[in-house]
């Protein structure tokens, strides 16, 4: 009898485990403005073109001359007036604290605060992370966000993406 009540708690343990996990994944999948300005601000440093998808329709504009697309273009010339491939420009986001202050049910700003490493591959940011190798450089933007159907969106000026 005594075996029968702990794999009786034991398999009770492990359905709240499971309820709890889904509850979990449930919840996390609602966006809001901190999770956008975090998935930008990735994308914006690991010079993923997907960043666009995290700007409102002001920034990001036609596919064709949008505002990723020029930026990325300026740190592609950069790279190679410095004697890179583009691939080494590319920085990884560590440490990120975020805080978020509503301004209405539309409008927010999200303070980010971090730092950020060179990042060639995600292997070398870990290595590099792990042994403390590397420079890393702080990083403090506020950016603006509204909602635009059904999520948050980057406005502004967000970091260097729009230059004249």
């Amino acid at each position: 009898m005594d075996s029968g009540s702990k794999f009786l708690t034991f398999t009770s343990i492990i359905m709240l485990a499971l309820i709890l996990q889904v509850v979990l994944a449930v919840a996390d999948q609602r966006d809001n403005p901190e999770k956008a300005a975090v998935e930008f601000a990735e994308a914006y440093f690991w010079l993923d073109p997907g960043m666009a998808e995290r700007l409102c329709k002001d920034l990001a504009g036609e596919p064709e001359n949008s505002a990723v697309k020029n930026y990325l273009q300026r740190i592609d010339q950069e790279a190679r007036s410095l004697g890179y491939e583009f691939n080494y420009m590319k920085q990884g986001l560590f440490h990120i604290d975020a805080k978020t202050t509503l301004k209405d049910a539309n409008t927010a700003e999200v303070t980010l605060k971090g730092e950020r490493r060179r990042t060639i591959n995600p292997v070398f940011g870990l290595v590099a992370r792990w042994f403390g190798m590397g420079e890393t450089h702080p990083v403090e933007e506020t950016l603006d966000l509204v909602r635009e159907g059904d999520g948050w969106r980057v406005c502004g000026q967000p970091f260097r993406l729009i230059e004249s």
